[in-house]
């Protein structure tokens, strides 16, 4: 395996995940309104994402974007929609001031919080085209085997990223943060969300 290649990968990764974009500010909402447990599996959901551009790149979505034109925008559209309404839902929430300060109390919602993760990296186009962008360049250089393993990398490591970013959140709003501040974090996180996906929008039909 060609070491060097992998660590400019994992490094062009590292620095695309930990940068503020949909997934982060979706982590952050979702941290503060469904606790701790929810936000993780959100988390693992994200890197599924990651994952699955990763094999569309692989088996070559921008050949589908040249050949299908209206689905790039299809699917750029899709995601700013999903954006604007998670973010809109999320300064339209009412938290209670049990689900403020307990996450005990806040119920396991497995599938919404896993296929909200997921949705909100996939319907990313601006992601598409990261990933796209990255593996153009070494397709026809590596072997299948290397592709596949760097997917898992990149599924790995934004998993374990977000995963962190939840639990320092967890710890923040435990032992830092009072409950009106999480509600204005929370606020704000929503309505980034909601300006990324009319930019999203406006990027996709300009």
């Amino acid at each position: 395996m060609n070491v060097s290649l992998f660590l400019t990968l994992a490094f062009a990764h590292l620095v695309a995940v930990i940068s503020p974009g949909p997934d982060f500010f979706y982590v952050v909402k979702s941290s503060f309104q469904r606790g701790l447990a929810n936000s993780i599996v959100s988390s693992i959901g994200i890197g599924l994402g990651v994952f699955f551009q990763c094999i569309f790149a692989i088996i070559g979505l921008d050949f589908l974007y040249q050949k299908i034109p209206s689905l790039y925008t299809v699917i750029g559209t899709a995601g700013a929609t999903y954006l604007i309404y998670i973010g809109l839902s999320g300064l339209l929430a009412k938290v209670s001031e049990s689900e403020k300060h307990q996450d005990e109390k806040i119920p396991l919602e497995f599938w919404k919080s896993f296929s909200g993760g997921l949705l909100v990296n996939l319907l990313n186009v601006k992601a598409f085209v990261f990933f796209v962008s990255l593996f153009s360049g070494i397709i026809i250089s590596t072997s299948f085997n290397f592709q596949l393993i760097i997917s898992v990398y990149f599924f790995l490591a934004t998993a374990a990223w977000f995963c962190f970013l939840s639990y320092s959140l967890h710890l923040g709003k435990s032992n830092f943060l009072n409950a009106k501040t999480q509600q204005l974090i929370t606020k704000i996180s929503s309505l980034f969300l909601v300006v990324i996906g009319v930019l999203l929008g406006v990027y996709v039909w300009i």
